[in-house]
């Protein structure tokens, strides 16, 4: 939500979708996948195993890859050597990814969910206050 603002102070449109499709191409902070899960798919990877990135939808086969490429590079640093595939992992994950890896739909559930929620705590605030007077 805190880049769909951004997007929104900037960008000069009247459409929200395209708001969300900004959103959703600008860089993340982090690779939002949990590294038990990203082990499953990466660790075929290493092995050159490319069977499961081709099963999956363009989205995740993109998120999945650019993962790859920052566990192969943290591979290459010293303080990397010889450790374990889920450490690298543990560690990859928290570095900036490319994108948000959903698409433009997901995008509007979540803010609608957000829109729904700060409705409704701006309600019950007031409600609170009605109360006390």
């Amino acid at each position: 939500m805190k880049v769909y603002r951004e997007e929104c102070q900037h960008y000069s449109g009247y459409m929200q979708t395209e708001i969300y499709s900004l959103t959703v191409n600008h860089p993340a902070p982090r690779f939002y996948i949990d590294p038990r899960r990203a082990h499953q798919h990466i660790s075929p990877l290493l092995r050159g195993d490319r069977s499961g990135l081709e099963k999956m939808k363009p989205l995740r086969r993109e998120m999945y890859e650019a993962l790859f490429g920052v566990v192969m590079t943290f591979y290459q640093k010293e303080k990397f050597w010889g450790r374990s595939l889920y450490y690298v992992l543990r560690h990859a994950v928290m570095e900036p990814a490319p994108r948000f890896y959903i698409n433009t739909t997901r995008m509007g559930q979540i803010w609608l969910e957000q829109t729904n929620k700060e409705r409704k705590r701006k309600q019950k605030g007031m409600e609170e206050r009605r109360k006390l007077e």
